[in-house]
């Protein structure tokens, strides 16, 4: 008889647990694990800050081109940081045998995706918020209108997580998963990239709220399309 992974979360008398349940012991495990060994999260920040610092020099001192430049530069570093942290999510699963058991759970296998999705809106979002007030220090970003960029970075990295999510699990037993994770994820998430940019941008700008609005409908339509397609075809893709 097969004996359940640590992953495979259970309720106290041996019973297991509901779904809704599942994703978060999933998540919190996962990211109780992920803060313990710090390499990851060590190695995302320092990406963040380098990468912003190295733009920052290379486009000059000047406010208004820095200011300017500034959400395409923080959107392209999250997008990096994002892929990096997505290989994560499944390599635990991979190095411990332990993808099997998570399968064999008796249900539906949309659990495992919610769960690492949720593991990964758990770190990626106060590390985005945090890349953010770099971003303000680096570029001279005005940041009296926090919450709606939070808003910004919140519907940006959910889009962008949600495939990354999808595609990490598709990819998490082969071999070269980090080389080929890039190469299929950045063609699908473009529009998400390029809306929060704008969006990003209007804020910055100080442009009315009314004009930012349908960038952050854009990307809540590009959410729901990406997150429920992952949903459905992530079992099919697993059990495959």
């Amino acid at each position: 008889m097969r004996v359940p992974a640590k992953g495979w979360p259970q309720v106290a008398g041996g019973g297991r647990v509901g779904g809704v349940k599942r994703v978060f012991l999933l998540a919190l495990r996962d990211l109780r694990l992920e803060v313990r060994d710090r390499s990851g999260l060590l190695s995302v920040l320092a990406f963040f800050a380098v990468m912003l610092f190295i733009m920052a020099l290379a486009l000059g001192p000047e406010e208004g081109p820095l200011r300017r430049a500034a959400p395409g530069v923080l959107w392209v570093a999250l997008a990096f940081g994002s892929t990096l942290l997505s290989t994560r999510a499944f390599a635990l699963e991979v190095e411990e045998n332990t993808l099997d058991d998570l399968l064999l759970a008796p249900g539906g296998k949309e659990w495992i995706y919610f769960g690492k999705l949720l593991f990964q809106m758990l770190l990626l979002l106060p590390l985005a918020l945090l890349s953010l007030f770099m971003a303000a220090g680096l570029f001279y970003l005005p940041l009296e209108r926090l919450l709606s960029l939070f808003l910004t970075l919140a519907l940006g990295v959910l889009g962008y997580a949600s495939v990354a999510t999808f595609y990490a699990g598709l990819l998490s037993r082969l071999r070269g998963r980090e080389v080929l994770l890039p190469l299929l994820l950045f063609s699908l998430v473009v529009p998400v990239v390029l809306a929060s940019v704008r969006a990003t941008l209007g804020l910055v700008e100080g442009l009315p709220l009314g004009e930012v609005a349908p960038w952050w409908q854009l990307l809540l339509v590009f959410d729901v399309v990406y997150l429920t397609a992952s949903a459905l075809l992530f079992p099919l893709v697993m059990e495959g």
